[in-house]
């Protein structure tokens, strides 16, 4: 343990304990070792915290942003953190939760997504200073992007089986997700099996390197997580109980009706502007529902309590101009785009309901004889269906829209099967929604 001690100041750190601060904004979901141990090492000098994230996609998307919620506020009070690409167990696939193995990706697209990750991250971390000194966090820790690819990709076999030595395959093997996948799905690769100990490598890479003490993960990873502790532990010692390893997870990204949001739930809200438009970004925001708001403005904004509080009570008074949605979507894109990119998607959603500033909203440009086709045509144009068919079915079911802008404040309806474009045109505007939240508005020339 001496080589951890060397990375820890001794200093105090005069700010709110993190762990008070996260569990009453609802950032902890289960922790991992003695949570009172914790509580005292954050009073009395700086701790190391990391999560990761695999590049399984060129994009972090809304739910990744809640582990990271945790490093932002630990970094902000005068705390060390790492951001952890897993360029190397990417490659691999974590089977938590899985019933099916993860498709195979080439191995230039993983390259790419894991250096798309990479910038993201350094971009969103620019931008997270100028957040937290906004709302007066100015005492900061260190912070480091890493990728896992570094050291494992130089790991030998040899080092690997002497690293696991004291490894036991009993607890591994009554793990749930590797039960679960070999009784319920297409059963478990050795690779997949030992993904938990190359996360765990990880961890004991950093906690010698860096000074890595606490591991953060999604409120699926606590698994995980107690594997690392128990490799760490074996590979340096038990040493003194205030720098033994811990871990926390936060809680999944479910709405009030326990939706799930994430890429493998099939309708990820990626963090990416090419991918999802700060526009379309701040609509989703907009569109939480009243019993999720206020969560959500605990979980991924740094306004204190109270202001939330105060925000929800003028939000109750009238909930139809959802105060409290347009707050959570302007620090939200704020944290994630910049205040500029906030304050423009802001503008841009209240201009949507001013037929008078529809015409000088930013849209994308098509030609005037679209509007003589068809609907499902029209909407697989303007990106918002896949293909005409999807487009066909999003109207049958009743999850497409059009807006009358006739009348103020413009109102969306449903597009019928028998509707055509022409009748909803104007000031050479037409209006298209998908869903909740995804919005096009297309000008015509």
């Amino acid at each position: 343990m001496l080589i951890l001690r060397r990375y820890l100041s001794t200093r105090s750190i005069l700010t709110p304990n993190l762990l008070t601060l996260l569990s009453e904004r609802g950032l902890i979901h289960q922790f991992a070792g003695d949570r009172n141990v914790l509580v005292s090492a954050l009073q009395k000098r700086k701790v190391g915290f990391y999560a990761g994230v695999d590049p399984t996609a060129p994009s972090l998307h809304l739910g990744h942003l809640l582990p990271l919620m945790v490093l932002f506020w630990a970094w902000s009070l005068g705390h060390d953190v790492v951001s952890l690409v897993g360029g190397a167990t990417a490659k691999v696939g974590d089977p938590t939760g899985r019933l099916r193995s993860r498709e195979k990706t080439r191995e230039g697209v993983k390259r790419h997504d894991a250096d798309a990750l990479g910038r993201q991250m350094e971009g969103v971390w620019g931008r997270v200073g100028q957040y937290a000194d906004r709302h007066g966090y100015a005492e900061r820790g260190s912070w480091k992007l890493l990728n896992n690819e570094t050291w494992l990709g130089e790991l030998s076999v040899m080092r690997y089986m002497r690293m696991l030595e004291n490894v036991r395959i009993g607890p591994m093997l009554g793990k749930e997700t590797v039960r679960m996948k070999m009784e319920r799905g297409d059963g478990m690769s050795y690779p997949e099996f030992s993904y938990p100990l190359l996360q765990a490598i990880d961890w004991w890479h950093l906690f010698e390197r860096h000074g890595v003490q606490v591991q953060v993960g999604g409120g699926d990873q606590y698994g995980n997580i107690t594997a690392g502790m128990h490799l760490v532990s074996s590979l340096v010692g038990e040493g003194d109980i205030g720098d033994r390893p811990m871990g926390l997870t936060v809680p999944l990204l479910t709405t009030a009706s326990g939706d799930k949001f994430g890429k493998s739930a099939g309708n990820a809200v990626w963090l990416d502007a090419e991918m999802t438009s700060p526009f379309d970004l701040y609509g989703f925001l907009v569109g939480s529902s009243d019993e999720d708001v206020e969560r959500y403005l605990k979980l991924f904004t740094f306004l204190p309590l109270h202001d939330i509080f105060a925000v929800m009570e003028k939000h109750r008074a009238d909930p139809s101009k959802r105060r409290a949605q347009h707050v959570l979507a302007s620090e939200v894109l704020e944290l994630v785009h910049g205040s500029e990119t906030a304050l423009k998607a802001r503008q841009e959603h209240e201009a949507l309901h001013n037929p008078a500033k529809l015409t000088q909203q930013e849209g994308i440009f098509l030609p005037a004889q679209v509007v003589e086709s068809t609907f499902p045509r029209l909407l697989h144009r303007a990106g918002l269906a896949a293909s005409k068919s999807e487009a066909s079915r999003l109207i049958a079911s009743g999850g497409a829209y059009v807006a009358q802008q006739t009348v103020e404040p413009v109102k969306f309806v449903p597009i019928g099967s028998e509707d055509q474009p022409s009748q909803f045109v104007h000031n050479k505007t037409l209006v298209l929604r998908m869903g909740k939240w995804k919005t096009r508005v297309i000008h015509l020339h």
